[in-house]
């Protein structure tokens, strides 16, 4: 994947510039069963210490290259292969991204989407807060869930989630649903998470499901669109807040 790719269509994001500032190989701190990706090889200590990113000047030249082309798009998505804010230069690099937009693409929102597995970190706070739209994946409404869906490679807990997320200025929350081996989308569970929304609230909630079958874990099976309705619906019931379905 390179630096500066796309336009991806997306159905959340519609025509999507995206931004992978990790290279080549899939650096993350979530080895999530669904990842399309598929599993997270490389270790934490190798990502922090030995691996070599992209630089900022390397960003800044393949940005002003792709934009010669002159490709209309809705947003710019900053992902790439695996959780974009182990980005060593993280708060530089979201900062240098503003200032391509806001030179060569005004009015193009800026989105990044995170695990929020490193909102400890302030420089990663400070580096989300710059930009548009900080996406935070919350799968989970226990904690047995999250490390059984999400495989967290460093310690995290939905307690220290919820301590963090109060620090970003506003946030969407992007939840995925499965079921089969492992199940996300049990009554009680979906109490739980809904519980977990009505106290943080976020700017929107996304909700969606596998759009294919997992390489990963065949044993997942994704939900029926009627099915993340039902979620919606209770969630709306339950808090008065309102889902975005995607499926």
């Amino acid at each position: 994947m390179d630096l500066i790719y796309g336009p991806v269509q997306s159905l959340r994001y519609g025509s999507s510039l995206g931004v992978n500032l990790l290279g080549a190989e899939k650096v993350c701190s979530y080895n999530c069963h669904y990842c399309h990706l598929g599993p997270t090889e490389m270790t934490l200590n190798k990502a922090r210490k030995e691996y070599i990113y992209p630089s900022i000047d390397d960003l800044q030249q393949a940005f002003r290259k792709y934009i010669q082309q002159s490709v209309k798009i809705d947003n710019i998505v900053v992902s790439g292969n695996g959780e974009p804010t182990l980005y060593p230069e993280f708060e530089a690099a979201m900062q240098a991204i503003c200032e391509l937009r806001d030179t060569h693409l005004p009015g193009i929102k800026i989105v990044a989407l995170s695990n929020g597995a490193h909102l400890d970190i302030k420089k990663v706070i400070s580096g989300l807060n710059l930009i548009d739209e900080p996406v935070i994946k919350i799968d989970a409404g226990n904690d047995r869930i999250l490390q059984s869906l999400n495989q967290p490679l460093v310690r995290t807990t939905l307690e220290k989630l919820l301590s963090h997320l109060p620090k970003l200025s506003s946030f969407v929350s992007q939840s995925l649903f499965v079921k089969g081996e492992i199940d996300n989308s049990q009554a009680e569970t979906i109490d739980e998470w809904i519980e977990i929304m009505g106290i943080l609230k976020p700017k929107t909630i996304q909700i969606c499901t596998l759009s294919r079958s997992s390489k990963v874990h065949p044993g997942l099976l994704r939900l029926e669109e009627d099915e993340l309705y039902g979620i919606a619906f209770k969630l709306k019931k339950r808090t008065t807040l309102e889902a975005q379905v995607f499926s």
